[in-house]
């Protein structure tokens, strides 16, 4: 009996709902062992060849909103079908995570929350210390690290597309070589301002008696533990509250969004929001840290819930929750410039006059580090994505990485910031398409537009498409032709 797409579609919601809960649980400490693999036991027909076929067969014949849901649907699919041969060897790596713990000074705590204690210690020798740890511990995975690079390049060309990068390209729906032209463009054009930059903040707060700064030093900054009391997260999460309501926009916290800022000793320090249903269940989840790095996550995660839980209902499942990710990318990056803006942190955090500035450069250096850090993974992922070589890569990664931010990476760690997908992309893209939404809200509303009703209807409005269309064909509808890297490099001038 043939697969019917009607059926496919219902398998794969359900499939993408229980890997968010699961995800959600492991990822939050809520769970210490994942066990991935057994979902995608129980969704068996979604991985037979069958299913993809018959996709393409109604692909053949659709048009218009139809045939571009049915693209979304067939490259999310495939892509679970990727991750279904990998989700043996990906447990046991999340099972090793969660389970495994680093030494130093007689002090044992989880492998998750080293970056906490780098964040904390004020000691530069000590931060350095639990970097290297951490490094040693990292090095003991990275033969299954790569055997999962090397096992995900086989299933993707056992899927019959083409060449691996061909397929990978096919699958992101992106066009590469075009993203690798604008990767290398923002780090041209922002290479004058960041050494500036970075001589004024990084190396001016640093002590650098132990050795050139370091990524551990960056996460450091990024704390800005010495104004922890102006940025605790639960009265700031308090005030960034009544400002979406101020908007118009905050009536999902209390139908849709559940925010998650507890602590918990295997909670992972990155911050994600999980899509269990839209527009019923979204987790916001952030691991405090304690300082800024709290506040600026809680913005960014905020940004990609109001794009999931404003979507219009009228949408389709696949326009809600697949799609583009560069879309609700920006969103989160739109919310998180606030960051940058003097009225919104002297409101929301108290700070004034010279320490107000003081943190601003701060911020705006930090803002930079992470567009160009973005811009550099992408471009390794590529160099990556084409080498027959993926285990010789560690070297280059440390470079390219280095050389763009300042701060040392160690190579050892060029498989831990591997994403899959090109998500490193997404985030370069979402990028030039916040930069295209601030600039209009800031033409339509004025620089403080969160503080206005009118933004927040504009926001709806646009929150409210979903990801019916990719990022490239939304900044048209703010009076720009495609999606380029000049807006984003004349807001980066603006940055303080």
């Amino acid at each position: 009996m043939p697969f019917r797409v009607a059926e496919i579609r219902d398998r794969a919601q359900r499939l993408q709902s229980a890997l968010a809960r699961a995800r959600y649980r492991l990822r939050s400490g809520l769970d210490e062992r994942s066990s991935i693999a057994s979902l995608y036991g129980q969704h068996r027909l979604l991985r037979s060849p069958g299913v993809l076929r018959a996709i393409q067969r109604d692909l053949s014949e659709a048009y218009g909103d139809e045939r571009r849901r049915l693209k979304t649907i067939f490259n999310w699919v495939a892509g679970q079908q990727i991750e279904a041969e990998l989700a043996p060897l990906e447990d046991e790596l999340r099972s090793w995570e969660t389970g495994t713990t680093v030494v130093l000074a007689e002090r044992e705590i989880p492998l998750r929350r080293v970056p906490d204690w780098i964040i904390r210690a004020e000691d530069r020798g000590e931060r350095l210390g639990w970097e290297a740890a951490r490094h040693r511990r990292i090095e003991e995975a990275a033969a299954l690290r790569l055997d999962v690079v090397h096992r995900g390049r086989e299933a993707v060309v056992q899927l019959g597309l083409g060449g691996y990068f061909e397929a990978r390209e096919r699958l992101a729906g992106l066009d590469l070589q075009r993203l690798e032209r604008d990767a290398t463009a923002i780090l041209d054009g922002t290479e004058a301002r960041y050494r500036r930059m970075f001589a004024a903040e990084a190396e001016a707060r640093l002590d650098m008696g132990e050795g050139p700064p370091s990524r551990a030093d960056a996460r450091w900054l990024m704390g800005m533990r010495w104004l922890g009391r102006h940025f605790e997260i639960e009265p700031f999460a308090a005030n960034l509250r009544r400002a979406i309501e101020v908007m118009g926009l905050g009536r999902v916290f209390d139908r849709s969004v559940r925010i998650d800022i507890d602590r918990r000793r295997l909670k992972d320090e990155r911050s994600f929001t999980a899509v269990i249903d839209v527009p019923g269940d979204v987790r916001l989840v952030v691991c405090p840290l304690g300082g800024w790095i709290d506040a600026r996550r809680l913005l960014h995660e905020t940004g990609h819930a109001l794009h999931y839980t404003h979507a219009s209902a009228a949408l389709s499942w696949e326009e809600r929750v697949l799609g583009d990710d560069s879309i609700g990318e920006s969103f989160g990056l739109v919310f998180d410039s606030l960051t940058l803006d003097r009225v919104w942190v002297e409101s929301a955090t108290g700070l004034s006059g010279d320490a107000l500035e003081d943190y601003r450069q701060l911020a705006g250096f930090l803002r930079l580090y992470r567009l160009r850090r973005d811009a550099a993974r992408f471009l390794w992922e590529l160099e990556l994505a084409r080498s027959q070589r993926p285990g010789e890569q560690a070297d280059r990664y440390a470079a390219l990485l280095s050389e763009a931010t300042g701060f040392a990476h160690h190579p050892g760690t060029f498989l831990t910031d591997h994403r899959r997908g090109y998500q490193a992309a997404r985030r370069l893209r979402g990028w030039m398409l916040s930069s295209i939404i601030i600039d209009r809200l800031n033409q339509r509303f004025g620089a403080q537009w969160h503080r206005t009703g009118a933004a927040g209807k504009f926001l709806l409005e646009v929150l409210s498409a979903g990801r019916r269309e990719d990022a490239a064909q939304v900044a048209p509808q703010f009076g720009v032709e495609g999606l380029t890297p000049e807006m984003l490099l004349t807001r980066v001038e603006r940055w303080q």
